[in-house]
């Protein structure tokens, strides 16, 4: 087994992943034709009234929701037009609509479930100018495809937010499930779960046999995670 394929197996045993790619595309600075774009742009479908927590325990009330191009926090301003949260680097969760995220090593990590010890998180991220390529054995890769497109992607998200871009450039959207405990993310994985249920490792082995279950799919996750917490 050669260098290459030994990372990316380590990748994949490591890192579930449900992955798409699309491609943005934008005249005058309007976006069109870009529905999975749009569908994959923030976590949460709309911007709903919500709160969040800065570490000195402060909090504030708005309407918010989590971009996950640049994992970063948008709120609507006054005059209806999306704002950046300028207590950014201070934020430590964020509730609204009925969802909750907690920033982990500068991402949102959103909450699906939880036993009060440990919990079931979910991240989400768009990434321009890459595309997740399928190979041997399903495994994927990611090319940069960004080099003639726009100098830096902290740029290129300013453009798009500001309507000041046009052409086309594809992206990846990528979701990854991990176990949170205690301020950290484990993969989601039978090591993980054999590492945080030991006791109850041998009925989830049976568990996923019996259920078919592909524990790197959000939904299986789901499922496997709450009826090892019941």
């Amino acid at each position: 087994m050669n260098k290459r394929l030994l990372i990316l197996l380590l990748i994949i045993i490591q890192l579930p992943v449900f992955a798409q790619d699309g491609v943005l595309k934008a005249r005058d600075g309007k976006i069109f034709d870009s529905e999975a774009f749009l569908k994959h742009r923030y976590a949460m479908p709309t911007f709903s009234n919500g709160k969040i927590i800065l570490k000195d325990k402060t909090t504030y009330t708005g309407k918010f929701n989590v971009d996950n191009c640049s994992q970063t926090l948008r709120m609507i301003g006054e005059k209806g037009d999306t704002l950046t949260v300028a207590s950014e680097g201070l934020v430590v969760s964020m509730s609204a609509g009925g969802y909750l995220f907690y920033k982990i090593k500068n991402r949102y990590i959103q909450i699906l479930d939880t036993d009060g010890e440990t919990s079931l998180g979910l991240a989400k991220q768009v990434t321009f100018g890459r595309k997740a390529l399928t190979g041997a054995f399903g495994m994927s890769d990611d090319v940069a495809m960004m080099d003639n497109v726009v100098s830096t992607e902290d740029n290129f998200y300013y453009q798009i937010e500001k309507g000041l871009w046009s052409g086309s450039v594809p992206f990846n959207y990528r979701e990854i499930v991990y176990i949170v405990s205690k301020g950290r993310l484990y993969s989601f994985t039978n090591s993980t779960l054999k590492k945080f249920f030991s006791d109850k490792y041998p009925d989830i082995e049976k568990y996923i046999k019996e259920q078919k279950l592909d524990i790197s799919e959000r939904e299986d996750a789901s499922l496997l995670y709450k009826f090892v917490i019941r």
